[in-house]
């Protein structure tokens, strides 16, 4: 489920009262347990002006599971998440973040598995531009030909332009 899903009220409230869906939230069982949870992003606090932040640009993923740790997905302003389905056979939702910047419609985009306690890339960042997100690229799915392996959309520049390759890659 994307950014523009429905998503309930959080699955698992404290005191049994719902608590407000944070904008951007994704559902999906990142932790294998089989209930579900809420996944977002919390951006760093930016100056009045918006162009910069106030300290570190440090964006985070938290979780409504207080049992799932926090994802520290590094050095930007925010992040659109969306649960990739299962992509390893371990279980558990898969977290892709396209992360969010300033300036540049050039990305990382980041896809993360979580197993023992710890986040981890389920493949190495690959480049993605704004022009793929925006013509509704999916990023990244399972290689159905080949188990054990995903299908990565990536862009790159070319004499041509900016094109999207694609790829097979193991998944971790």
């Amino acid at each position: 489920m994307g950014l523009s899903g429905a998503v309930p009220a959080d699955p698992r409230p404290a005191g049994g009262v719902p608590m407000p869906v944070p904008a951007g939230a994704v559902k999906g069982d990142f932790d294998g347990d089989g209930a579900p949870e809420l996944a977002w992003a919390v951006p760093p606090p930016l100056t009045p002006g918006g162009m910069d932040c106030v300290g570190e640009c440090r964006c985070s993923v938290q979780f409504s599971n207080p049992a799932i740790k926090p994802l520290a997905i590094g050095k930007y302003i925010g992040g659109a998440l969306t649960n990739l389905g299962d992509l390893n056979n371990d279980g558990k939702d898969d977290l892709g973040v396209l992360p969010d910047w300033f300036t540049s419609c050039w990305r990382s985009y980041l896809v993360f598995s979580y197993a023992h306690g710890r986040w981890a890339y389920a493949v190495p960042p690959f480049a993605v531009h704004c022009n793929e997100m925006e013509s509704g690229v999916k990023p990244i799915e399972k290689d159905p030909a080949h188990p054990g392996y995903v299908i990565e959309r990536y862009s790159e520049f070319t004499e041509a332009g900016i094109v999207v390759k694609t790829k097979s890659v193991a998944v971790n």
